[in-house]
């Protein structure tokens, strides 16, 4: 077997009604609350049960709705100015993947000092990389896609370089991840459909990469076999609470796989589109996937075959070579079902950008590059995927 280690240096809530809990959660940890709440739940029924939790408690709190998808880094620096400020201890994001990004960026940022961008990780230049956490941080998804209440990352935009790169820090987990599947039931279909394509690409790039071990193996088909079989109820009957615990569980265990493993070619190429175009996260990936499986063929057969008899349960009779094969297809049908049918082109990437866009993967993304299991050896290769994702 495989050698590997696996840790989750945090503390997991998972259950229904679990968001009432919070100023329990929040009081062994400070006074006074930043809290990070993305926009579109402001004066919402969710918003008024966190406060009057923490009010209940004794607890402060400063709120900031300055959330927006693909998080600014300007938006996150003028949030540590606000934290240091009003004093805040500790700080409570309620949101997506955006809101939570942030909130790790705002709590690391808030002790360490400088520029967040300083942070990120980018070929090359010089990062910032503290030894230690930031102040204590307590998460609430709104959205089961990213999985980041359960990763050492946090996505930042900075639309001036043009760039989208991560801070990777073993420091910027949460403390705590309260996940409440009542909160699930609400979200839209449209992005109940592209969390949940996220949610997959997570578990299908780790389980590929090259640092797969025998731990994210194991989480990241669990992942894939809760989205086969609860992504398109949660799309069609949002209210099914069993299905969207199930896919919030999903989201979760696909952030403990690329917590481990890395992600590959599709979120190298999904990262900076998003950047560029200010794209949905879920449908740059969705976008690309189809055609990066196809590149990849022959090689992880056996693997791309596992996953298409979990997606495709038909395809079990056929040899392991045909269900690989058959795996772009599959996704590109499955994909459509849930509705989503972008392509590079509809997001706005035009033919004259494939090269610079290219380069921009070549030396911004090289780390999620370097983990794929067919090596990519210049930014030509990269332009000859983008080209197969229009």
């Amino acid at each position: 077997m495989k050698a590997f280690k696996a840790s989750l240096p945090l503390a997991l809530d998972f259950q229904v009604g679990a968001i009432k809990h919070i100023g329990e959660k929040v009081e062994p940890f400070g006074k006074k609350v930043f809290l990070m709440i993305d926009p579109f739940l402001q004066d919402s029924d969710l918003v008024a049960q966190i406060t009057g939790s923490l009010v209940e408690r004794g607890i402060g709190f400063v709120d900031f709705y300055d959330i927006v998808p693909n998080p600014r880094h300007t938006t996150i620096d003028h949030a540590v100015v606000m934290v240091r400020e009003a004093g805040c201890d500790v700080v409570v994001a309620v949101g997506g993947g955006s809101a939570i990004d942030s909130a790790k960026a705002v709590a690391f940022v808030a002790v360490h000092g400088g520029r967040c961008w300083d942070y990120t990780e980018r070929l090359g230049e010089t990062v910032t990389r503290p030894q230690s956490r930031g102040l204590p941080l307590l998460v609430v998804p709104t959205t089961s896609g990213t999985g980041t209440e359960a990763t050492p990352f946090a996505v930042i935009n900075n639309p001036e370089l043009g760039l989208k790169c991560a801070i990777v820090n073993p420091f910027i987990y949460p403390n705590v991840a309260l996940i409440d599947p009542q909160i699930l039931v609400s979200m839209p279909p449209r992005l109940t459909a592209l969390t949940a394509i996220d949610t997959f690409c997570h578990a299908l790039e780790a389980f590929i990469s090259i640092h797969c071990t025998p731990w994210v193996e194991m989480v990241a088909l669990e992942a894939i076999r809760l989205f086969a079989a609860n992504a398109l109820r949660c799309v069609q009957q949002g209210e099914d609470l069993e299905a969207r615990a199930s896919m919030a569980f999903a989201s979760t265990l696909g952030g403990m796989a690329i917590a481990s493993a890395g992600v590959t070619v599709s979120h190298a190429l999904g990262q900076p589109l998003g950047a560029m175009t200010d794209a949905p996260h879920g449908g740059t990936v969705a976008a690309s996937t189809p055609y990066v499986v196809s590149w990849t063929l022959p090689v992880c057969t056996d693997k791309f075959a596992r996953v298409a008899g979990i997606l495709e349960p038909s395809t079990l009779s056929l040899t392991e070579g045909d269900r690989a094969l058959r795996l772009p297809d599959i996704l590109k049908s499955l994909f459509a079902s849930l509705g989503v049918t972008d392509t590079f082109r509809s997001y706005g990437l035009r033919p004259e950008q494939v090269d610079d866009f290219a380069l921009t993967v070549w030396t911004s993304f090289n780390q999620d590059l370097a983990c794929h299991p067919k090596k990519i050896n210049n930014k030509e290769e990269v332009a000859d995927i983008v080209r197969m994702c229009f």
